[in-house]
């Protein structure tokens, strides 16, 4: 039992950290926590909780660099197609679930090293949409929506201060729905308190360790060994390990 708090707390830390300087990768980092010890869409649910607990106070932190108006379309289209996927992840298999999570984390990796930086300053209104709906569909099955979103608002924000508003009030706003469906869809109940506890802990503690490090850190070493970490673990996921 203390163990598991120490690595959810840990693995909880880590992506506050990462997404308080970096406007995403909570998610990502925390679901490898607690996959390891709850089922992808079990995991998923609490994982959103622990997003939440970053981003509300990142989007309050930067609330005076919000536009508002450039993530109507973008928060539409993203909860939609979370709450639809959401529907049917309690439906599929949890070992195969587990390996396209995986699969799912490789390919952010492989995307990262090779197309992340060759992007188009203007983005056409198809590869938005498909931005947007990969996203959402991240986000139902994996509280990790974060990616496709980030690239999308760099292109479309003027400021890292309104890049990060703009981003975490998408998920702020994400998660009241798509929380309440994992609620009433039984996949997080009072039993996942004493997994939500050393996570909230652990994010919290990243939060205040980012707002240190934000003007400091080299993110684009930061992101590099983030990435490398998430293929790996992506790899041992895929492999059923």
């Amino acid at each position: 039992m203390l163990i598991r708090s120490l690595i959810l707390m840990l693995s909880s830390a880590a992506g506050g950290v990462v997404q308080g300087t970096c406007g995403f990768g909570c998610g990502i980092l925390a679901m490898l926590g607690f996959s390891s010890y709850l089922s992808v869409p079990q995991a998923a649910a609490v994982t959103s909780i622990i997003n939440f607990g970053i981003t509300l106070p990142t989007t309050l932190r930067y609330r005076k660099h919000l536009t508002v108006k450039k993530i109507i379309v973008p928060f539409l289209v993203y909860t939609v197609s979370a709450m639809l996927i959401i529907r049917v992840s309690t439906k599929l298999d949890g070992a195969l679930l587990k390996r396209v999570f995986g699969g799912f984390l490789l390919l952010l990796c492989v995307y990262h090293f090779t197309l992340a930086g060759k992007q188009p300053t203007r983005w056409t209104p198809l590869l938005c949409a498909l931005a947007f709906i990969i996203s959402g569909v991240g986000s139902g099955l994996f509280a990790v929506g974060g990616p496709m979103l980030v690239l999308y608002f760099l292109a479309h924000t003027d400021s890292t201060g309104e890049f990060l508003a703009d981003t975490q009030l998408m998920m702020v706003l994400n998660a009241v729905p798509t929380l309440y469906m994992r609620i009433t869809g039984g996949l997080l109940t009072a039993e996942h308190v004493p997994y939500l506890i050393p996570g909230l802990i652990g994010v919290l503690i990243g939060f205040w360790i980012a707002g240190k490090l934000v003007d400091r850190i080299d993110k684009p070493k930061l992101t590099k060994l983030v990435y490398i970490a998430i293929g790996v673990s992506g790899l041992l996921y895929l492999l059923g390990m």
